[in-house]
């Protein structure tokens, strides 16, 4: 009697096999990270989850291995981390994001192969096709950044005998690739209150013209840096809108173009 029983639940488990299939889930996932310690960085104190659900580029669902896994699909990518611990937002420490909306819209000044600013000649004319009604509504300025003294076939800073021949009528402003020099025309100094009794501020130069005290457009460090803002700054909230859109669609195209995969 004991066999029959155990045949019978035999026969009976192997029967039902069919019904009792794992089903699909709704939502598969594309790709599941786990096997070591995702920090959320959400709240006060730092928050630790077992697997990351990615789908469609974004964070799906967070949670233990065993919960994250009934998302897992056929086509469902699994990533072991390795040991390895996940951070989010790490893609470029030092990209300064908020740099990338005036470098996508502003003049393009930097050297070969990125640009073609290879020499002030065509720094200034670089200058002179973005200088349209459109682009000036950006900021109120003409603006552009990239250049490098240390490249350009001259070796040295364009000045204001240069800057002025693309407009002595509209500021001018260009940022050297350190983000710590910047070169602007005889305009530019009348719209930032300097002049030849200017003193150099803590922390900064005023560059003067040889044997004078007469600026000669060049600004260095702390006497460059707060002069940007206005110069870099979108003109209202309409525009703030073009920056931010264009800045986004710059680090998009970084992104995919430096193939960096976000992988820790």
């Amino acid at each position: 009697m004991k066999n029959r029983f155990l045949i019978i639940a035999v026969i009976t488990i192997l029967g039902c096999g069919d019904s009792v299939k794992k089903q699909a889930p709704e939502i598969a996932a594309d790709v599941i990270y786990h096997n070591r310690d995702i920090v959320t960085m959400e709240g006060d104190t730092a928050q630790y989850v077992e697997a990351l659900v990615v789908k469609d580029g974004l964070i799906l669902k967070l949670g233990t291995k065993n919960k994250v896994l009934t998302l897992k699909g056929d086509s469902t990518k699994l990533v072991d981390l390795e040991g390895k611990t996940m951070l989010p937002g790490f893609i470029d420490g030092h990209a300064h994001f908020v740099n990338f909306a005036g470098q996508a819209i502003e003049a393009q000044l930097l050297p070969p192969p990125d640009a073609g600013a290879k020499d002030i000649p065509t720094i200034i004319e670089i200058l002179r096709e973005w200088n349209t009604p459109e682009n000036r509504k950006l900021t109120g300025w003409i603006f552009g950044t990239g250049f490098d003294d240390s490249v350009l076939e001259e070796k040295r800073f364009p000045t204001k005998e240069y800057l002025d021949q693309v407009s002595t009528e509209f500021p001018i402003m260009i940022v050297h690739s350190s983000g710590h020099f910047a070169a602007v025309n005889s305009k530019g100094l009348e719209m930032l209150n300097i002049a030849a009794d200017s003193k150099n501020p803590e922390g900064g130069i005023i560059r003067r013209m040889k044997g004078s005290n007469e600026p000669n457009e060049v600004l260095e460090e702390l006497a460059a840096i707060p002069c940007m803002l206005p110069a870099l700054s979108p003109a209202n909230h309409e525009t703030a809108i073009q920056f931010f859109e264009a800045g986004q669609e710059l680090a998009l195209f970084t992104r995919k173009h430096l193939n960096i995969t976000g992988k820790c």
